[in-house]
């Protein structure tokens, strides 16, 4: 998933990403809010080359990014 700025994430939620369109696998991770299971997200890469790593929870929307080294 591209994106222009890296700070754009911490304002991109759940209910701004089309779902459907981004590739997503199982998680060992359970929900912090909820205790649902979350999904990887495919890393969000901006144009200066820094990776972010998602994980998604559907059940609550919740979204959370980290900068991976």
């Amino acid at each position: 998933m591209k994106i222009e700025k890296a700070g754009d994430l911490i304002f991109l939620t759940y209910f701004m990403v089309d779902w459907t369109k981004v590739k997503q696998t199982d998680s060992d991770q359970t929900c912090m809010r909820c205790g649902g299971p979350m999904r990887q997200v495919e890393p969000a890469v901006d144009p200066k080359g820094n990776r972010f790593d998602g994980l998604v929870c559907h059940s609550c929307k919740q979204v959370i990014w980290a900068k991976s080294r």
